[in-house]
Order: C-alpha cells, then sequence, then structure tokens
C-alpha cells in the first residue's frame, strides 16, 4: 500500500506521481460519421487507493451521454492490461462543459460512480 503526505494531495489526487499515463480516445455516437474524442489522463492512487481518471471532451459530443461505450475503451484499451476493474477501481472526473455546468452547482467536474443501482453523476472539485 502507497501513503502520502496531505500536503502532497490537492482534492484527493497525488500530484506527486503526475499524470501516469494520458491518451486521446475516439468514442462511438448516435451518428457513425461523427465519433466522439476525448482526452483522458490518469494520475497515481489516491488516498482512497482508487485510480483518478480525468476525461476532457475535446468534440462537440457530451461524453457524459456516452459514458458506458467511454467506459468500456479505457476499459479494453487502458486497464484490462494492468488487470484494474474501472468500476470498481477508478474514480473518474469529467470535466463539465458551460452547458451542464449549472446541473452540478457550478463545480468544475462531474465525478461518475458506479453502484449496483447503476451510475451515479456529482459536481465535485479536484
Amino acid at each position: 500500500m502507497i501513503f502520502y503526505n496531505e500536503r502532497d494531495m490537492i482534492g484527493g489526487l497525488n500530484m506527486n506521481s503526475g499524470i501516469l499515463f494520458e491518451r486521446d480516445i475516439l468514442y462511438p455516437t448516435d451518428n457513425s460519421g461523427d465519433p466522439g474524442s476525448i482526452h483522458i489522463q490518469v494520475f497515481g492512487p489516491d488516498r482512497n487507493v482508487k485510480i483518478p481518471v480525468v476525461i476532457e471532451a475535446k468534440s462537440n459530443h457530451s461524453p457524459l451521454n456516452f459514458i458506458d461505450s467511454i467506459v468500456r475503451i479505457m476499459q479494453s484499451d487502458i486497464f484490462d492490461r494492468i488487470f484494474i476493474d474501472v468500476r470498481k477501481n477508478v474514480d473518474i472526473y469529467l470535466r463539465t462543459t458551460a452547458e451542464n455546468k449549472a446541473e452540478y452547482d457550478s463545480h468544475n467536474f462531474v465525478k461518475i460512480s458506479y453502484s449496483e443501482d447503476g451510475i451515479k453523476t456529482e459536481g465535485a472539485e479536484l
């Protein structure tokens, strides 16, 4: 288990390790001729020993509307290689846009969590 000092953590993200991995990913949308595009940043484990992932849209599509497809792609392309279950061991933060920021109480991020009841979203700050 890895322990970090509180001063090394910002909003739960381990800033000493920085970004461990980043990548641009295409994902399917309702229009096969117009895929969505996102930028993913994977950080070192946070104080809850989960891996924070920050997602930012690079296209006009809302990643939140296609989160199931995005998670499947992240799982197969990134996390299967290191035997990590995204739904159990990753905290996903999606950067809000001008269009959905008010819906999440003006937070800069939407935290996406999985439970037995499905997907839960809430406003968050890092």
